[in-house]
């Protein structure tokens, strides 16, 4: 459901999946849009449940659509753990979207 606030729209799912069907949406566009316009795409990852809530995009049809070896990722954590931690942002990257999408 979107509703306008101002010149804003806000959108609002009814369910975690509805968030990350279109969040996968979303950053695929982006994606997109920016390797076509700069050549490349950057995106910071944070911890928590965004990742997880970015699986869609290690599955069809963004999977197949993203321009993976055009992205340049960046982690914001403000914990000193190692890369193999389970505190560990890069980890959960990993884990959750990084390797299903390292052959492309």
């Amino acid at each position: 459901m979107a509703c306008e606030i101002g010149n804003k729209t806000v959108l609002k799912f009814d369910t975690e999946d509805g968030v990350a069907v279109a969040l996968a949406r979303y950053i695929a566009d982006l994606s997109e849009r920016f390797i076509k316009e700069k050549g490349s795409f950057n995106v910071v990852l944070s911890g928590g449940s965004l990742i997880d809530t970015m699986r869609y995009l290690a599955q069809a049809p963004y999977k197949e659509s993203v321009d993976w070896p055009k992205w340049s990722i960046f982690w914001l954590d403000g914990r000193v753990v190692p890369l193999d931690s389970k505190g560990s942002n890069y980890r959960l990257a990993w884990d959750g979207l990084l390797k299903y999408v390292t052959s492309y």
